[in-house]
């Protein structure tokens, strides 16, 4: 089980919280990207700064980045022509396909993208519904990432099936206990704010 940690509240998506990480030895991080004009950067929230991708990544050597893009059709940002996300595939190709990612986002188009320009790049659904797993899962990407609430014993039935792999993101209930619970499900990944905690459940 691979851990993929983030800031909390009081750095994440900061220089300093990748620092952290890699002292930590987590297997991967996780970063939010946002375009502004033709820059690349780093921030959860629309309108606000953040370093430059470019600078996240240099950060992040050695480590695993899930690089979330931030462009759905509810989000006040939303580009239905996926520039930021040619944008990013730019990039990459810039460093010569250096670095270790893989591309998250909600909305479908984004992935496609991915894949058409990159086939080798692996990218991931992020998933937040209340449908059944059957439903949400028969998709064209190997790689989901699902919502902490969402996955219990018929979800991970349904994505071995279907030989997914499944990194979950959690939420507010970030202890050993429920990061125990994950592993024994056997989930690939956690993506959370307490990698500690999830490092000491693996």
């Amino acid at each position: 089980m691979r851990v993929f940690g983030h800031g909390d509240e009081t750095d994440i998506n900061t220089l300093a919280s990748f620092g952290r990480m890699q002292s930590l030895g987590v297997d991967g991080v996780e970063l939010d990207v946002r375009r502004i004009g033709d820059r690349l950067v780093v921030t959860h929230d629309p309108g606000a700064g953040g370093p430059l991708l470019a600078e996240a990544l240099d950060a992040c050597r050695g480590l695993v980045v899930n690089i979330e893009i931030k462009n759905f059709p509810r989000d006040p940002e939303w580009d239905e022509t996926q520039r930021v996300t040619d944008l990013v595939l730019d990039l990459l190709d810039e460093r010569g396909n250096s670095d270790d990612v893989l591309v998250s986002c909600f909305h479908g188009a984004c992935l496609d993208r991915c894949m058409q320009r990159r086939p080798d790049l692996p990218v991931a659904l992020l998933l937040l519904s209340r449908k059944p797993a059957d439903e949400l899962l028969d998709m064209p990407y190997r790689i989901v990432h699902p919502y902490d609430s969402m996955v219990h014993e018929a979800f991970m039935a349904e994505a071995r099936k279907r030989d997914l792999t499944v990194n979950v993101w959690t939420g507010s209930d970030e202890t050993i206990e429920r990061m125990k619970q994950l592993a024994a499900l056997g989930v690939d990944g956690i993506i959370t704010a307490a990698p500690e905690a999830a490092m000491a459940a693996r």
